[in-house]
């Protein structure tokens, strides 16, 4: 039984949370029905080439067997699709007596046990930043590094192409025999 208080005097008495985790039921009987119509299929592929009578008599008792066990799984799937449709919760709210202290509603012990809640909450929240901004250092530092090696790179592909486009043959100095 859990008990919590909200801000205006209202408490949770009981609280039941009740759930079964069928998906893996539900997904093992779709593959085993899946399994069953191949199984069904590759019968009727050989009831068609049976040319003897004891043949096709053995492969109908076969394929009988497999329709039966198609039957058998279909029906336990549409109890558990049913079941996996139906959800119930169930919450009980009772209103709390406040007992007047000098005609004031003031609880010290309740407030000092929801003031030590939240402060733990706080630091909870805190450490749990603190954590994420730490492991999150790298990342960002990866991403820092690329954006500098980019822009490292284009800024010399844009002196080359200055350089290799835009520059003017310099002027030849008369050269002096003397």
């Amino acid at each position: 039984m859990q008990k919590r208080k909200s801000a205006n005097s209202t408490r949770i008495e009981t609280e039941k949370t009740d759930a079964n985790d069928v998906t893996k039921q539900y997904v093992d009987l779709q593959a085993q029905i899946h399994n069953l119509r191949t199984e069904e299929a590759q019968y009727l592929a050989i009831m068609k080439s049976a040319a003897k009578v004891p043949d096709m008599l053995d492969v109908s008792e076969k394929l009988s067997e497999v329709r039966g066990e198609i039957e058998q799984q279909q029906a336990e799937f549409l109890t558990l699709s049913k079941q996996v449709e139906t959800v119930a919760i169930t919450v009980s709210l009772r209103s709390e007596p406040i007992a007047p202290v000098a005609e004031l509603h003031w609880r010290p012990l309740y407030q000092i046990k929801l003031a030590w809640h939240d402060a733990l909450d706080g630091l909870s929240d805190y450490a749990n930043t603190m954590l994420g901004v730490i492991l999150y250092i790298p990342v960002v530092m990866l991403w820092v590094v690329t954006f500098v090696l980019g822009a490292a790179a284009v800024w010399k592909l844009l002196r080359w192409g200055a350089r290799a486009f835009f520059a003017f043959p310099k002027p030849v100095e008369a050269v002096s025999k003397t």
